[in-house]
């Protein structure tokens, strides 16, 4: 297979998996619910596609007639693994907002129109934290959209786009319009990839606002690593998007490449757009003291209104800092990330 080269089914089995039997062996072996749910839901795509097609038409005319979207977007980016499920959730917990759910994920090319005709089987509604790599639990539970977002950033979703696709100046304003007009509240997106080419989108979408997420580099390394078997099965395969100065071969040395530049990505997309417009977030900050970061986005946006919750959120979420990996690993992982470091990329001290 060429290298970047897609398929239909990499809507659902990532194109990076070499062995798509091995990763159910290992979703089934998880012991996660939210594992499960990600593979009845890849089942139940497959076999809706017909019924998606069908409402195509239905959907671009709702396309047609929207007005461009005025509320706030909110696009949670940043490398995979570094919190940005968990944010993404605390906000749709937290504010009357809408999301794309899961349900959506079933009908990639009608998602509007399913959300009308069968919205009643999967409200949107604050849920719980439960997530497995990202997947949500649930017709309900929240879902990234990369089925949305492959019409404009490409369908190979480790490459970092140069330019827009699909006629996106008149398609993207469009769908959020008609995403707007059908539930009338802000939005909350989760997009990990947009952390390398947001300021593409921000053109189009003036609404929306950045918020990326860091994450300790020791850690996030350690995760990436990890998520490289759990995933793909291959510590050659990198997790996310593809970096420049990888080094196959070599997976410790080229996790913490992959981590650097993440670091940078997000430097120079706060460069392009601003502070204000793409903010960076500490995960460690974030899991200490969520409701500071609440009140920092009813700052930046006032018209946000909180959700009347049955029960309060947690006051701070737990951190993982424990060491999964052989002591060998972690310490090259050290010495590689501060051999990365330079004046510009700003790592934790470890």
């Amino acid at each position: 297979m060429n290298a970047g080269r897609t398929h239909w089914w990499n809507r659902y089995v990532p194109a990076h998996i070499k062995n798509p039997f091995g990763l159910v062996y290992r979703l089934l072996t998880s012991g996660n619910r939210a594992a499960w749910s990600a593979m009845l839901q890849a089942a139940a795509g497959f076999g809706l596609m017909p019924v998606d097609l069908v409402l195509r038409r239905r959907e671009r005319r709702l396309y047609a007639a929207a007005p461009p979207p005025v509320k706030p977007i909110i696009i949670v980016v940043g490398p995979p693994r570094s919190g940005t499920t968990l944010v993404a959730q605390y906000l749709i917990n937290t504010f009357d907002v809408c999301y794309l759910n899961n349900l959506t994920a079933l009908f990639p090319k009608s998602p509007i129109t399913a959300s009308i005709l069968f919205g009643r089987v999967a409200r949107l509604k604050a849920g719980d934290y439960d997530a497995f790599y990202g997947k949500s639990r649930g017709l309900s539970g929240a879902n990234d959209g990369l089925y949305i977002w492959d019409r404009w950033l490409g369908s190979d979703r480790d490459q970092v786009p140069g330019t827009l696709q699909g006629d996106a100046p008149r398609t993207m304003p469009q769908f959020f319009g008609a995403l707007e007009a059908h539930y009338g509240l802000p939005l909350v997106n989760k997009v990990n990839r947009l952390n390398t080419c947001a300021d593409l989108v921000a053109k189009l979408l003036p609404n929306a606002w950045f918020i990326c997420l860091r994450r300790d580099p020791l850690y996030l390394a350690q995760s990436l690593y990890v998520a490289r078997d759990v995933i793909a099965g291959d510590l050659d395969t990198p997790y996310g998007t593809r970096h420049s100065g990888a080094t196959p071969g070599d997976p410790i040395e080229d996790v913490c490449r992959q981590v650097v530049y993440h670091e940078e990505q997000a430097r120079r997309q706060q460069a392009l757009l601003g502070s204000m417009r793409f903010s960076v977030l500490s995960y460690e900050d974030f899991c200490d003291r969520p409701a500071d970061f609440a009140r920092s986005v009813e700052a930046q946006h006032p018209a946000l209104r909180r959700r009347d919750a049955r029960e309060p959120d947690p006051a701070a979420f737990g951190i993982s800092r424990q060491s999964k990996l052989p002591d060998s690993v972690l310490n090259r992982m050290k010495d590689t990330l501060r051999n990365l470091a330079t004046e510009e990329v700003s790592l934790r001290s470890f």
